[in-house]
């Protein structure tokens, strides 16, 4: 759970502790308590009664049994939440957070304002939720670690998400505007529409060729393949436009699983129109327009 709430009560000393202790998870499973006193450059009286509090509030966690005969801490992902809110609010990009949107296996995401009043979404990526052996699977960018922790696996998969939105966004694609980003949260525009599951489409024809010619633009101008596109991560706006969502898995073109992903993108698309509408293109006519062998669609 997001932790908006609790955030209000964190002070400047708080989020010093909250930062050393994530600055020295790097060396450390679990960070000592006199590192924490050392670089936090607070009384070490004053340190304790704050962990004790961060801890009380689930900003942190202490060892069950202490290594070594030290007590040491590490960030939860509430503390983790509370330092990148932090940076948001810091630099304007998030005023105030508002009702969650949406709880995932691997994100969850909440309408915001920014430091304007302007409407916005955070989405926080939590790939603790998955085992690491999926994870691995489904994110390459984390195969070559076989230590890698939860929190550094939701930071590079933000990094790649905000990455990728932006290219999208600056080749035409309907995606998510890119607003900001710090550690494992992305700051992007409004998320409005239904899923393509859920979506009732007066013509859903005319859907399906918006949703392939934004994938042509995908392949072409920006060089990407979106690798997990389904029903559930395509939105159908009530003005029968679509936003393509959920990009941190994509792959550039000419990465080695490409062809693939593409191919599996395309079937789920279809599969879906087939389903609910009874469409039935040809996939290969399909892959040749999306990829730019074929100029038009011709369904």
């Amino acid at each position: 759970m997001f932790v908006a709430e609790r955030f209000r009560s964190l002070v400047s000393n708080d989020f010093r502790i909250l930062s050393v202790t994530e600055f020295s998870m790097k060396s450390h499973e679990f960070v000592p308590l006199q590192e924490i006193v050392r670089f936090s450059r607070l009384r070490e009286d004053e340190v304790v009664y704050r962990i004790r509090r961060l801890s009380r509030e689930r900003f942190l966690a202490g060892s069950a049994k202490p290594p070594s005969g030290y007590q040491g801490y590490v960030l939860t992902g509430s503390g983790y939440d509370a330092l990148a809110l932090r940076a948001f609010v810091n630099s304007g990009a998030v005023e105030a957070i508002g009702k969650s949107l949406g709880v995932g296996k691997e994100s969850d995401i909440y309408e915001a304002l920014d430091s304007r009043g302007k409407r916005c979404v955070i989405k926080l990526h939590r790939l603790g939720r998955m085992s690491f052996r999926q994870t691995v699977r489904k994110r390459g960018y984390v195969a070559d670690r076989s230590h890698i922790s939860w929190l550094y696996q939701s930071r590079l998969s933000a990094e790649r998400e905000y990455s990728a939105l932006r290219t999208l966004y600056a080749a035409g694609v309907s995606v998510p505007k890119p607003l900001a980003y710090n550690r494992h949260a992305v700051v992007m525009s409004v998320i409005e529409g239904t899923e393509l599951k859920f979506a009732e489409m007066t013509d859903p024809e005319a859907i399906l060729r918006k949703i392939l010619r934004n994938m042509r633009m995908m392949y072409r101008r920006a060089g990407l393949v979106h690798s997990d596109l389904s029903e559930y991560n395509i939105l159908v706006k009530a003005n029968g436009q679509v936003l393509i969502i959920d990009w941190p898995q994509c792959v550039g073109v000419s990465h080695p699983n490409a062809q693939e992903n593409l191919r599996r993108d395309i079937s789920n698309v279809i599969r879906c129109f087939t389903k609910k509408a009874g469409l039935k293109p040809d996939e290969e006519r399909v892959l040749e327009y999306v990829t730019g062998k074929r100029r038009s669609l011709g369904l």
